[in-house]
């Protein structure tokens, strides 16, 4: 069947329930979707079929894709299923201890792929071996729940985004605390550039109080660039290509910015996104909605293939 003049593929639930997350793995040959489904989905990126998929219970908050390899970190809250390193290829799945009860939304590994860094939703930061071994546990200031982490793109340094922006280094100092605006507004996602010289943060915005959300580029060492409103929802998740050319962000809209913040192109949605993850190639973004759509763009933000 047709969708908007584009390939669609059909998905029968009569339960909505939203697809927090998204990741295309690094060979360019499946995509990894998690939410409050109870299942880890892999799909085929050549035609959105269902390839494999995993019972997890409750929801799946981040996937990330090992950058080289074909093992995937995947991130779980409000579930007795713990956050968890699952390799593609033999199906061996790695339990990570010493994380929240309440489980974790900021999940990453770093530029050579030797550690993941898990944010949960105590305030606490946990480094692992890729085998699952625990390195260390962080602590922030707070107790408060950290939304995304992102790692430097070839130093062994992250920011997490929560309250407010706080860059460490590997060994748990605190390098810098960044307080991103005068409202306090919940930040939700951080992308590092791929130069290691800037990165940009998502918030939530504050209806209420008619804070619009914002994206901000800042500094590596956290001056404030730029602020953009440009949306209508909050930055549930974003992400640069390989290039670092483009920056897609998941919002009310997909829309492609440039490295200095000029919207390039923009994807009209009929529900929020909240996934978002380019293919190596650059030529293809996945998203994943509120309403549980997944759809395929292409660069320029024109809708390819979808399920429903």
């Amino acid at each position: 069947m047709t969708f908007s003049g584009h390939q669609a593929v059909a998905q029968n639930s009569a339960d909505k329930k939203i697809l927090w997350t998204t990741d295309w793995s690094p060979d360019g040959k499946y995509i990894a979707i998690g939410g409050n489904i109870d299942t880890l989905k892999i799909y085929s990126s050549k035609n959105l079929q269902l390839y494999k998929s995993y019972p997890t219970r409750n929801t799946i908050t981040c996937v990330k894709w090992h950058p080289f390899k074909n093992i995937l970190a995947v991130g779980i809250q409000a579930s007795s299923d713990k956050v968890r390193i699952i390799n593609f290829d033999s199906d061996r799945i790695i339990e990570l201890e010493g994380i929240s009860p309440d489980g974790a939304r900021g999940i990453d590994w770093n530029y050579s792929g030797d550690l993941l860094a898990v944010a949960d939703n105590d305030g606490q930061i946990s480094i692992f071996e890729t085998e699952g071994k625990l390195i260390r546990k962080i602590k922030h200031d707070n107790t408060k729940s950290i939304t995304s982490i992102d790692w430097h793109p070839f130093k062994n340094i992250f920011i997490t985004v929560g309250d407010k922006i706080r860059i460490f280094d590997v060994g748990g100092k605190l390098l810098k605390t960044i307080a991103h605006r005068q409202e306090e507004v919940l930040l939700l996602s951080v992308a590092w550039h791929k130069t290691g010289d800037f990165f940009v943060t998502g918030d939530y915005g504050d209806n209420q109080n008619n804070d619009k959300p914002l994206l901000q580029f800042w500094s590596m060492n956290g001056d404030l660039l730029r602020s953009i409103q440009i949306s209508k929802g909050e930055y549930r998740n974003i992400t640069w290509n390989s290039k670092g050319n483009r920056l897609a962000t998941a919002s009310d809209a997909l829309r492609i910015l440039d490295t200095n913040g000029k919207l390039v192109s923009e994807g009209n949605s009929k529900d929020y996104l909240w996934g978002v993850a380019w293919n190596k190639r650059g030529n293809r973004i996945v998203t994943t909605s509120k309403e549980q759509s997944v759809i395929i763009w292409d660069s320029k933000g024109r809708q390819k293939m979808i399920i429903e």
